[in-house]
């Protein structure tokens, strides 16, 4: 009888350092991945920071590198006035200034001549991208440079940057595809930030937007 006693009670004391060590086993490895999945967590919005940061500056750089662009053939078009309405001198000059589009804007803000003739008789009027550059009629010393938008004529992405001219008779818009940057853009879309994350086994992240509430990217794209 005593020794039944004892075996039931060593095997009681068994189940319970198993029950026990079940349980500590599970709280280590549930910590683990609490642990594993802050740190992954943080490395997602570092990454995201990080590209929206260098995405910024590199759109910065370019925007401003255009508007130089845009006053430098102003500048060339000023010195040499003949070619202002030349269809091909200012195709020439598009191409040495490595520009797709010249634009020549009068103060209604009317392109009346340019690189591309397709173009003339567009206005700042003629549709919201166009539009953008309404504020220049009323601000002579001002420069822009838009950011990457679909064209009003053909919806193509493109970058225009605008100035006018030293005599402030006209503005001289440049119009560019931005080539390189909708690659960097497109390869530092969060869509295609995440799902190149390195994750364990059974484990996932989704970015949801706050605002639409929709899944802008995730470790598993299915």
């Amino acid at each position: 009888m005593r020794k039944r006693k004892i075996l039931i009670l060593s095997i009681t004391i068994v189940a319970v350092a198993l029950i026990l060590e079940t349980c500590i086993l599970k709280y280590v490895n549930d910590k683990n991945a609490q642990t594993t999945s802050n740190v992954l967590l943080d490395r997602v919005i570092a990454v995201i920071d990080k590209n929206e940061s260098s995405e910024s500056e590199f759109v910065k750089s370019l925007k401003d590198d255009y508007i130089v662009r845009a006053k430098a053939i102003s500048y060339i078009v000023d010195a040499k006035p003949e070619v202002e309405y030349d269809v091909d001198e200012l195709q020439k000059i598009a191409g040495l200034m490595f520009v797709d589009e010249i634009h020549f804007i009068d103060d209604t803000g009317t392109i009346y001549s340019g690189s591309l003739p397709k173009y003339f008789g567009y206005s700042f009027d003629s549709g919201e991208q166009m539009a953008f550059f309404k504020q220049m009629l009323n601000n002579y010393d001002l420069t822009l440079c838009q950011d990457v938008t679909p064209n009003t004529a053909e919806a193509k992405e493109m970058m225009y940057a605008i100035t006018w001219n030293e005599s402030k008779t006209h503005m001289v818009q440049v119009g560019i595809t931005p080539k390189r940057l909708l690659k960097e853009l497109k390869q530092n879309q969060i869509s295609n930030v995440v799902a190149d994350m390195p994750v364990y086994k059974g484990m996932e992240i989704f970015v949801v937007n706050t605002t639409t509430k929709k899944i802008e990217g995730a470790t598993n794209r299915t």
